[in-house]
């Protein structure tokens, strides 16, 4: 059944609450939008309210902010102006997150926000506009009159109806909004409002929605803001986000996706302190617990794990969210096992599933991340345990228990991060510039990658593999010998064995201008000279051809020399 202001019985009130309804200039749906206005005037009305309105033509910034002034309840309707969006990779708070004003009264509803519309946004509700924000807003928005933002009434309520980007929804035209972009957006459009004294913040793109949203404040002073945001239109629990507000201590955002007339998309939206009342009392408002982690499979600590045994880990209540990105498994070297993850509702149960098997004796730490979400979208608190593999480490994998010194010769390397079979995640170009000792934990080989590799714990490239070579060596380490400077005529062919290795361009000095990263099987390529280069260590072959053509690649021994010199 759909929501009516016939619901409920006027109210009376010996001192009538302000509500200001302010209607921007929206070219040709003007006349829809001040309809729309006047219908909330009503619903206010009939609850015992004192209405403003402040519609275009006439809705300029002077005017506007006068009649906000001690009002409990501001009901905008007119173009949003948020971020992020289409338009700007940059957040402008002069004109972002607040209201589309007219200019001049002798403007009619033009929209044109060039020459009759202004964005009024963040810094013009707060007082904070300056002589070198935007122009418009510095005329137009009471930067130059030095106005000193709004001054409605202590805890007032702000709702945004039918404005793009206040909900988290964009413009019809746009790509629907992600999760993450709808969150930003309203964490940005409520800023303004809660900084400025707003007890409650509302968004909503509903039918009737802000005639619900105004009759719900009026009519019932001692609910708590959670509670009339349950009770609106379109609410949904299932479909809700929750999370703190990042700029305001103790304020929360609700966003949710949902299905309305015109599709499926983030068109309702609330920002404040759930337990405050209207009134600016405390309430008590219980809002449902997060999930937790009630048990996990191996358990934590646990050693000697066949190698045949799920990694899994049970909720106390249903959960979404759950992927190879928010539960995975690594080892302590910072290798991703790679695997799939499944999820059963009737046990509340997920599962890792790796795809290739975990390395006998290497410990492993599960984790579950805040993606993970239960009732009303309430984030999973970061979870992690440890487990050890049963069995003796693989003869290709010598560990370090003290750390022990890596010697790193001058010069340019790349440290890599990996799946546990092979595959790059990512990679730390560096220059020294001069002869270094870190320190390593691990010395093995990789599946997938050629050479063997050190597993690096201080220094630059803390946290990285480095393949082990001239520059990369334990102390007392020696590179084989290596012939002098040569040119190549013709062209000399070179091998570079399977895996990850980057190619680099120098200037005159020996500083790196340039990186190519590649990852895959053997392969060859052509070379003109083999020599050194200034500030570096070791042989460089100088590619012509190939995938590093253009690129110097160090002689190792996974880039070799196959014929040819």
């Amino acid at each position: 059944m759909a929501w009516s202001v016939l619901a409920t019985a006027p109210v009376a009130a010996a001192d009538p609450l302000k509500v200001v309804i302010i209607v921007g200039p929206t070219g040709a749906l003007t006349d829809s939008y001040r309809q729309t206005g006047n219908s909330i005037a009503t619903v206010a009305t009939a609850a015992g309210a004192q209405v403003v309105k402040v519609y275009s033509p006439r809705a300029t910034w002077g005017r506007v902010r006068s009649a906000v002034a001690g009002a409990s309840v501001v009901v905008y309707l007119g173009h949003g102006n948020g971020s992020p969006s289409p338009y700007s990779s940059s957040e402008w708070p002069d004109r972002n997150n607040g209201w589309g004003l007219n200019r001049t009264i002798n403007g009619g509803d033009s929209d044109d926000w060039s020459t009759k519309m202004v964005y009024c946004g963040e810094k013009a509700l707060l007082g904070t506009l300056t002589s070198s924000d935007g122009a418009a807003q510095w005329a137009h928005c009471g930067g130059k009159t030095n106005t000193d933002g709004i001054a409605p009434a202590a805890d007032w309520v702000m709702i945004y109806n039918k404005a793009c980007y206040a909900p988290g929804a964009g413009e019809g035209w746009d790509v629907k909004a992600t999760e993450s972009v709808a969150f930003q957006r309203v964490r940005n459009y409520s800023y303004p409002a809660l900084k400025a004294g707003a007890g409650a913040y509302f968004a909503t793109d509903m039918y009737q929605g802000g005639q619900q949203l105004v009759d719900l404040v009026l009519r019932h002073r001692d609910w708590t803001f959670g509670a009339i945001t349950e009770a609106a239109t379109g609410y949904s629990s299932t479909a809700q986000r929750r999370d703190a507000h990042p700029d305001l201590v103790g304020r929360e955002v609700w966003t949710q996706r949902t299905t309305n007339s015109m599709g499926t998309d983030y068109w309702l939206a609330y920002a404040g302190r759930p337990s405050l009342t209207p009134s600016g009392a405390e309430g008590v408002y219980v809002s449902p617990p997060g999930p937790t982690v009630v048990s996990v499979n191996p358990v934590n600590e646990t050693v000697d794990v066949p190698d045949s045994t799920p990694v899994t880990a049970t909720f106390d209540q249903q959960v979404t969210g759950l992927s190879a990105t928010t539960f995975t498994v690594t080892d302590l070297h910072g290798l991703s096992v790679p695997g799939t993850v499944g999820y059963s509702s009737a046990t509340r149960t997920a599962t890792f599933t790796p795809t290739m098997a975990m390395e006998p004796a290497t410990t492993y730490t599960a984790r579950l991340t805040t993606d993970v979400r239960g009732a009303v979208g309430k984030r999973l608190a970061a979870t992690s345990w440890r487990f050890t593999m049963a069995g003796v480490l693989k003869p290709t994998v010598t560990a370090y228990a003290p750390s022990v010194p890596l010697s790193l010769g001058v010069g340019t390397n790349t440290g890599y991060k990996f799946t546990l079979d092979g595959k790059p995640t990512l990679a730390k170009h560096g220059t020294l510039a001069a002869a270094s000792t870190v320190t390593t934990s691990l010395r093995r080989t990789i599946a997938g990658q050629a050479g063997t590799w050190f597993y690096v714990t201080s220094g630059t490239w803390k946290g990285y593999w480095l393949r082990e070579s001239g520059a990369v060596s334990l102390p007392g380490g020696s590179a084989a010998a290596a012939p002098g400077d040569q040119v190549f005529s013709p062209p000399a062919r070179i091998g570079v064995k399977k895996g990850t290795h980057t190619g680099y361009a120098f200037g005159p000095s020996g500083a790196m201008t340039g990186t190519r990263t590649s990852t895959g099987v053997y392969r060859e390529g052509n070379a003109a000279e083999l020599r050194a280069l200034p500030g570096q260590t070791g042989l460089w072959f100088r590619m012509t051809s190939g995938t590093w053509k253009g690129y110097w690649l160090r002689a190792s021994s996974v880039v070799t020399l196959v014929s040819g010199g």
